[in-house]
């Protein structure tokens, strides 16, 4: 949603508590358990990200006589492909989609990550890509990629290391993908660069600009948006993602919805919707190819947060179109579950106003459930933002708004699935 369209309601989401390095909270299902220090780093935002242990240098690998220096291409077989990315005719892998990442441990004496950007890297200086490279769970680097290929050195030293390395984008997809060509690395082991392990839980995050991180990063609601200021990495889905140890997935576009996209009139906007793009990897023409959920990793969960954008259209004529709203919010599930057969779906909205369209989200919900029997989904409220949390950029979620929002989904998650959130968990 791109315009002021906020409601703001006494409704509080479960707050975090938070004294000496201790967060505890409520989980109704299961009573108090106390939060690790992973979730306390997540949640209030230290370094972005909670310290991992470093890699150790792998046991009996493999060795070269002396060492080498070679290119390891960003592929499966070397590097964990997170989000929706896609591999093109020049060897590059693309990361299109919000949050999209590729994760690996590498071992040597000097690697040097090479990053491509696209046509988008000489747009506009406040719509080109943003990306973030991290370091054992330290940033290294956040920056907008402004050319067409840009050499990154990750370490260099007397003695073998390991470390493991995130690259990630920031961005939404339609403003341009990041690029991963290869790591260079110089190493006397025969295998040095190795995918991330994957987590035991998957999920999917279905939504516009909210889980976009449109303007997370600004101070004032009277900013407007730039990629500079649009971070996944502080969103309720990357930060629940995180909290819950699952890897994720994320299909988001600002101003989408179900049945139409923001409209300042009233207009109907059939172009802007996420329907018609969920089975594609991007929105941007080069990107514009079906997705593969065939051979792509199966989520366990998906989260669907959409129709704050319908609200601006639903609104104007609210009897009628309501109608509509539920009949094509009703058939995206169908479309989802086609794609998602195993998963549990989370439908929820209400952060940025709107809460009768959260109405009409569980008539839908209920429909879908009753025609088709499918027992594995269920809807939830997320609370309206309150000006004591602030404002991101055009009246968006602040960082602290998107905080308390992951803290509601990772407890309906955990409640709903039965997930232990114990400190073992997060190991």
């Amino acid at each position: 949603m791109r315009k002021k369209d906020v409601a703001i309601a006494s409704v509080t989401a479960v707050s975090v508590l938070a004294i000496g390095g201790l967060i505890c909270w409520i989980l109704y299902a299961y009573g108090i358990q106390c939060l690790s220090k992973p979730i306390l780093q997540t949640l209030t935002g230290n370094n972005g990200q909670y310290t991992a242990e470093p890699a150790g240098i792998p046991e009996n690998a493999p060795k070269w006589d002396s060492e080498q220096t070679e290119s390891y291409p960003a592929i499966p077989a070397h590097m964990k492909l997170q989000g929706r990315t896609m591999r093109d005719e020049d060897e590059i892998t693309w990361l299109v989609q919000s949050g999209s990442a590729a994760e690996f441990t590498v071992t040597g004496t000097k690697a040097v990550l090479t990053l491509a950007g696209d046509g988008t890297a000489f747009a506009k200086e406040n719509h080109k890509p943003r990306y973030a490279v991290y370091l054992d769970d330290q940033l290294l680097t956040d920056a907008l990629m402004r050319t067409q290929e840009l050499e990154i050195p990750l370490f260099e030293s007397d003695q073998p290391r390991t470390v493991s390395v995130r690259v990630i984008q920031l961005s939404e997809a339609a403003y341009g993908a990041i690029g991963v060509k290869h790591v260079t690395v110089t190493s006397i082991y025969q295998e040095p660069v190795q995918p991330a392990a994957a987590k035991a839980l998957r999920i999917e995050y279905i939504g516009d600009s909210i889980t976009c991180g449109y303007g997370v990063e600004t101070n004032s609601e009277k900013d407007s948006f730039t990629t500079g200021t649009e971070n996944f990495t502080k969103t309720y889905a990357y930060l629940s993602a995180r909290m819950l140890n699952a890897d994720y997935s994320a299909v988001c576009y600002s101003g989408y919805g179900i049945v139409s996209g923001w409209t300042g009139d009233g207009q109907k906007k059939p172009d802007s919707v996420l329907p018609k793009y969920y089975n594609q990897t991007g929105i941007l023409p080069k990107y514009k190819e079906a997705w593969d959920f065939e051979h792509a990793e199966k989520n366990d969960i998906v989260v669907i947060n959409l129709g704050t954008n319908d609200y601006s259209y639903v609104s104007h004529d609210f009897s009628s179109r309501s109608r509509e709203f539920i009949q094509g919010y009703t058939e995206f599930l169908y479309q989802v579950r086609q794609k998602n057969p195993e998963a549990y779906i989370f439908c929820t909205m209400g952060t940025m106003g709107g809460e009768a369209v959260y109405g009409l989200i569980e008539q839908a919900v209920d429909a879908y459930s009753t025609a088709s029997g499918d027992t594995r989904i269920k809807s939830f409220f997320s609370p309206v933002q309150t000006e004591e949390n602030g404002y991101g950029a055009d009246w968006h979620p602040s960082a602290k708004t998107q905080q308390e929002s992951a803290q509601l989904l990772t407890e309906q998650i955990s409640a709903t699935l039965g997930i232990d959130l114990g400190v073992s968990s997060f190991q």
